[in-house]
C-alpha cells in the first residue's frame, strides 16, 4: 500500500523558495525599501522597521533605524519573528515577546531589542510568502487591529514595488534578448553603384524578399514597385537623397513585399563611399529582417504595459470600498486585451450572486431594461447560483472558462446563444476568484469581438483575478467586522432595553404607572409608537397604556386605543394574539385586514391617521395564560421589524406579563390584608373622662398588613385597659400571629381584671401553651379614674412593658415626659416563667399619654434614642392640640414617605 507523502514544510517548499528568489535577485537597492520601512515606522510609532526576503534564509532587504551593514545580511534579531510569519502566512502580533513562551527564550527577546513585534507576510502574485515587513520596539506596546491593517496594506505595497523590479528586470533581460538576436541574425549586404545605377544585392539581401540571389537590379523604380511597399517609397528615395546631399549616411525602415505574399519590416542603413578624389562613386549598405524584432518588442511593449495594469489595478483596487468599484477598477486592466466590459460577481452567503456590472455591459442591460420598461436594482442584479451560464460555474466550480468565440461557449452551455446575442457579446471570460481555497465569486470579461487567448492574455486575466479576489476578501471582512460591531451594538442596545424594563417593572406595584413607563421604553426603541391592553377577569381587554415616538401625536393614538378596544373584531390582531398566546408579525398592513378587524369606518380612520405600514404584537404571559397584549407599528420609514426587535418585543412582552401578574397578586392580597387588617383593628370605645384616639399606617412596601396591633376597651369595673404591641416580622404570618395574640390579651384582660403585668404573663403562658410560637413586644395600660389611693381626683396608669418602647406623657403645659421605667421586661415568647413589673403614675386633667410602636421613632437613618428625642420635640410642639390634630401632626413629621415598617398609635387625654 502507498504511503501518503510527507507534508512539506512551509520554509522548504521549493515554490515558494523559488518565488522569493525571483524576488531576491531583482531587488534594485535598498532604498525604495528603506522608505517603505521608515513609512511604516512613522505610521505605527516604532523606533525599527525592516523588510526581509525569506529564501532558506532571512535577508534584510531595506529598514529603518537599523545599524549599519544590516541592510543586505541575514536577519539575525527577527529572524525566529519572520519564520513565524513565513509558516503560518498571517501576521504576526506580539505586544510583549517575553510573555510569549514561544519566543521568550530568543536571544533578540532576552537583550531587549525586541519586546513588541508586529510583521505581516509579504505574498507574491502566486500566492507564495516570500518575508515579512515587521516594525518592532524594546517596550512592549498593545497592536490594535488597524495597526494590523495598515502594516498588511504597507505589506502589499512592498510586494508591489518587489514585483515591479523584477517585472523591470525582465524587461530588461527580454531586451538584452533581443539585441543578442539582431546581431546574430542574418544580416544582409546590398551595394548601389552610382556611376552606372546598378544595385547589387547578397543572397542574405535577396533572402530577405524570399527570392534567390545573389542579384543585380538595373532598374530601381520596378525594384521599388514589386519588392517595396507602395506607402513606403518616398521614404526610400528621400533617405537615399539625404544621404547623398548631406554626410553620406542612409538609414530607413521599409516594408518589404515577401515573395510568399507576406508583408516583412526591414531596417536598412547605409554609408555613401567616395573614390581617391572624393567623387561619390557607390552607397554600401545592410539590411535586416526586423520583423521578429518588431512583434517581440510589441510583445514586450505589451508586457510592460500589462505589469503596469495589473500595479496600477492593484494600487486602485486596495483603495476601493465596494464591489461595484472592483468591477470597474478591473475592467481598466482588462481594456489592455481590448476587452469590451467586464463584471463582478460575488457570493452573498445565501446562495445567491450578486452581479456588478461595468460600464458596457451596464449600459447594455440598462437600455434593454429601460425597453422592456423593467427596473434594474440599483446597486447590482440578483441571480441563482446554478451551471447554466459561465459566470455562475466558475464561482461554483472555481473553473477556470476561457471561449474565444460565441460558438465555443454555446457549445457549452446552450442558454449563452440568448445572452450573448443579447448583450453583444463574442468571447468571454470567467474566473473563479478564491483565497485560500474559500469561493467568493467569479470575475467575468467580455469582448464584443472574437477574441483568442495567448498565454500573455491569460496570466493578465489571472493576476487581475487574483487582486480582485483579495480585494473581495478584504471588503468581505471589513463588512463582516461592521456587521459584528452593528450586530453587537443591537444587542447592547437590546440587553439595555430589557435592562431598562426590567426596572421599569419592578420600580412599582401600580399596573398603571408600570405600563405607562414600559409603554415610553419601547417607544421608539422598538417600535414608532404602541398599545398596551390587558385582559379583565371577564375576558373584555381593557386599554392601559399607550405612546407615539412624537409626543404631539399620543393623542392620535388615545383615540385609536380607545376605538380599537371598543368596536374591534375577532380578527384584530389583540384579540388573535391574546387567544393564540403567539405573537404575530404583520410585515405589511393591508386594508382587507384592517377592514375585518374593524368593522366601523370611524375606528378604521382613527388607525389610517397613525399612517403604519407594519405591526407586531406580542402577549404578556404569566403562569402560561395570556393576560394582554403589547402592540407595536412603525410607519413607511422605518419599515417592518427585525428579526432582533421581534425576539425583544417577545421578551419584553414575558416580563410584563410577569409583572402585571405580581401586580395583580398585590391588588388582590392588598385588598384582602386592608379588609382583614381593619376587621382586627377597631375603632376604640369612648369612654367617659377620657378621650382615646388610634391611628395605623402600614409600611410602604408589601400588603398593608403586620405585626403592628393596637386596642383598647374597657373592663367590667370601668377601668379603660390599653394595649399596643407589634409581633416580630412583617408578613402574613406576623399579622396572624397579631390576631391571636390580641385575642388573647382581650381575653385575658376582660375577663381576669388582673394588673398589666398579670395580663402580659398570662398572655406569655397562655401564647406558649397554645403553640402559637411567636415573638412580640407589648404594652399593656389600665387606666382608672379617682383610685382613692391618695391623690384625689387625679386619675392613674398602671402600665407594663414586654421589651416596648416606653409611653410618653405629655402633661397640661407642654411638658412631655417618656416613662420609662430604666429597666424593660423580656419580649413575650421569650420565657413566660419570668415574672413582669407593673408601673404607675398619676395622670392629671388634661394629661395624655401616646402609646406606640417603634416604626414610628426608629428607621434605617435613625437609632431608637434619636427617634425618641424627635417625638418628645414633636409632642412639645404639639401637645396642647387637639387629640386628633396631635395624632396626625406627630405622624406627618415622624413618618416619612418610604418607611419600611408599620406603625400603630394609641393616643387617650384624661378629661
Amino acid at each position: 500500500m502507498p504511503q501518503p507523502s510527507p507534508a512539506v514544510d512551509d520554509l522548504q517548499d521549493p515554490h515558494r523558495v523559488a518565488a522569493a528568489r525571483r524576488l531576491f535577485v531583482e531587488v534594485p537597492g535598498p532604498a525604495a525599501y528603506d522608505r517603505l520601512s521608515g513609512l511604516a515606522a512613522r505610521l505605527l510609532g516604532a523606533g525599527h522597521a525592516k523588510v526581509t526576503l525569506f529564501t532558506v534564509r532571512d535577508i534584510v532587504v531595506g529598514g529603518h533605524g537599523l545599524p549599519p551593514g544590516v541592510v543586505g545580511g541575514r536577519a539575525l534579531l527577527t529572524g525566529a519573528f519572520s519564520e513565524r510569519i513565513v509558516r503560518e502566512g498571517r501576521a504576526l502580533a506580539v505586544p510583549d515577546a517575553r510573555a510569549d513562551e514561544t519566543l521568550a527564550g530568543l536571544s533578540a527577546v532576552t537583550s531587549g531589542e525586541v519586546v513588541a513585534y508586529l510583521g505581516a507576510p509579504l505574498v507574491s502574485a502566486s500566492g507564495r510568502v516570500v518575508g515579512a515587513l515587521a516594525v518592532y520596539d524594546p517596550a512592549p506596546r498593545t497592536w490594535q487591529d488597524d495597526d494590523v491593517a495598515l502594516l498588511e496594506h504597507l505589506a502589499s505595497a512592498v510586494v508591489a514595488e518587489l514585483e515591479l523590479a523584477a517585472a523591470r528586470s525582465a524587461i530588461g533581460a527580454s531586451l538584452a534578448r533581443l539585441d543578442v538576436a539582431l546581431e546574430a541574425s542574418a544580416v544582409g549586404i546590398w551595394e548601389y553603384d552610382l556611376r552606372n545605377g546598378v544595385l547589387h544585392w547578397d543572397e542574405r539581401c535577396a533572402a530577405v524578399h524570399g527570392i534567390e540571389g545573389p542579384l543585380e537590379i538595373t532598374d530601381l523604380d520596378s525594384m521599388l514597385a514589386e519588392r517595396i511597399h507602395a506607402d513606403d517609397h518616398e521614404a526610400v528615395r528621400t533617405a537615399m537623397a539625404e544621404a547623398l546631399a548631406g554626410p553620406g549616411e542612409y538609414a530607413v525602415e521599409a516594408r518589404a513585399l515577401h515573395a510568399d505574399g507576406t508583408v516583412r519590416w526591414t531596417v536598412s542603413r547605409g554609408r555613401v563611399v567616395r573614390d581617391v578624389r572624393g567623387e561619390r562613386v557607390r552607397v554600401l549598405g545592410t539590411v535586416v529582417d526586423v520583423t521578429d524584432a518588431r512583434a517581440e518588442a510589441a510583445r514586450r511593449m505589451a508586457a510592460v504595459q500589462r505589469a503596469a495594469a495589473v500595479a496600477e489595478v492593484a494600487a486602485q483596487l486596495a483603495n476601493a470600498t465596494a464591489p461595484a468599484e472592483l468591477a470597474e477598477i478591473a475592467l481598466r486592466g482588462a481594456r489592455v486585451l481590448g476587452a469590451f466590459s467586464s463584471a463582478l460577481a460575488v457570493l452573498d452567503g445565501t446562495g445567491l450572486l450578486r452581479v456588478h456590472l461595468a460600464r458596457g455591459l451596464a449600459d447594455t442591460v440598462a437600455a434593454a431594461a429601460a425597453e422592456a420598461q423593467v427596473d434594474l436594482p440599483l446597486d447590482a442584479v440578483v441571480v441563482e447560483l446554478d451551471d447554466e451560464l459561465p459566470t455562475q460555474y466558475a464561482a461554483r466550480h472555481g473553473e477556470r472558462l476561457l471561449f474565444a468565440d460565441l460558438d465555443e461557449a454555446v457549445a457549452r452551455f446552450p442558454r449563452m446563444a440568448e445572452v450573448g446575442a443579447a448583450l453583444g457579446l463574442r468571447a468571454i471570460a470567467a474566473l473563479p476568484l478564491q483565497v485560500e481555497g474559500r469561493p467568493l465569486g467569479s470575475f467575468v470579461v467580455t469582448w464584443d469581438t472574437d477574441h483568442a487567448f495567448a498565454a500573455d492574455d491569460v496570466e493578465l486575466l489571472e493576476a487581475l483575478t487574483a487582486q480582485i479576489a483579495l480585494s473581495v476578501s478584504r471588503l468581505r471582512s471589513e463588512d463582516e467586522r461592521a456587521a459584528a460591531v452593528a450586530a453587537m451594538a443591537e444587542a447592547n442596545q437590546r440587553l439595555q432595553l430589557l435592562a431598562d424594563a426590567g426596572r421599569v417593572l419592578s420600580g412599582s406595584l401600580d399596573i398603571g404607572e408600570q405600563l405607562d413607563r414600559l409603554a415610553d421604553i419601547v417607544v421608539p426603541a422598538l417600535a414608532d409608537w404602541c398599545w398596551i391592553v390587558v385582559t379583565e377577569e371577564q375576558g373584555r381587554l381593557q386599554e392601559v397604556a399607550w405612546a407615539h415616538r412624537d409626543p404631539a401625536r399620543r393623542a392620535d393614538v388615545a383615540d385609536y386605543v380607545h376605538a380599537m378596544t371598543r368596536g374591534m373584531s375577532d380578527e384584530h390582531a389583540a384579540r388573535v394574539v391574546t387567544r393564540t398566546g403567539r405573537p404575530l408579525v404583520l410585515p405589511e398592513l393591508d386594508a382587507d385586514r384592517i377592514a375585518r378587524s374593524l368593522p366601523d369606518l370611524a375606528d378604521r380612520e382613527t388607525l389610517l391617521r397613525l399612517e403604519p405600514r407594519s405591526a407586531l404584537i406580542v402577549p404578556l404571559v404569566a403562569a402560561g395564560r395570556v393576560i394582554g397584549a403589547l402592540g407595536t407599528a412603525n410607519g413607511a420609514e422605518r419599515g417592518p421589524h427585525t428579526p432582533g426587535e421581534i425576539e425583544t418585543a417577545v421578551e419584553v412582552g414575558r416580563r410584563a406579563g410577569l409583572a402585571l401578574q405580581a401586580a395583580r397578586l398585590y391588588e388582590q392580597q392588598r385588598d384582602l390584608a386592608d379588609a382583614l387588617q381593619h376587621s382586627m383593628l377597631t375603632a376604640p370605645p369612648r369612654p367617659e373622662g377620657c378621650e382615646i384616639v388610634v391611628r395605623y399606617v402600614p409600611a410602604s412596601e408589601g400588603a398593608e398588613i403586620g405585626g403592628d396591633w393596637y386596642d383598647a376597651f374597657v373592663e367590667p369595673g370601668g377601668a379603660v385597659v390599653l394595649a399596643i404591641g407589634d409581633v416580630v416580622g412583617h408578613d402574613r404570618y406576623a399579622a396572624a400571629a397579631m390576631g391571636q395574640l390580641r385575642g388573647l390579651l382581650r381575653g385575658i384582660g376582660y375577663a381576669g381584671g388582673g394588673s398589666p403585668a398579670q395580663v402580659l404573663a398570662g398572655l406569655d403562658r397562655a401564647a406558649a401553651g397554645l403553640a402559637l410560637d411567636a415573638m412580640a413586644t407589648a404594652v399593656v395600660a389600665r387606666l382608672e379614674q379617682g383610685a382613692g389611693d391618695g391623690t384625689g381626683d387625679e386619675a392613674v396608669l398602671r402600665w407594663s412593658s414586654a421589651g416596648h418602647p416606653p409611653p410618653v406623657l405629655v402633661l397640661p403645659g407642654e411638658s412631655v415626659r417618656v416613662l420609662d421605667p430604666g429597666t424593660a421586661d423580656l419580649l413575650l415568647g421569650v420565657d413566660p416563667a419570668r415574672p413582669r413589673t407593673d408601673h404607675s403614675c398619676g395622670l392629671p386633667r388634661g394629661s395624655t399619654v401616646l402609646l406606640f410602636t417603634d416604626g414610628l421613632v426608629e428607621r434605617r437613618d435613625r437609632d431608637l434614642d434619636a427617634g425618641t428625642a424627635a417625638l418628645v420635640a414633636a409632642l412639645e410642639e404639639y401637645g396642647d392640640l387637639p387629640l386628633d390634630e396631635l395624632c396626625d401632626r406627630v405622624l406627618g413629621r415622624m413618618f416619612l414617605p418610604g418607611a419600611e415598617d408599620d406603625v400603630a398609635l394609641l393616643a387617650v387625654r384624661v378629661r
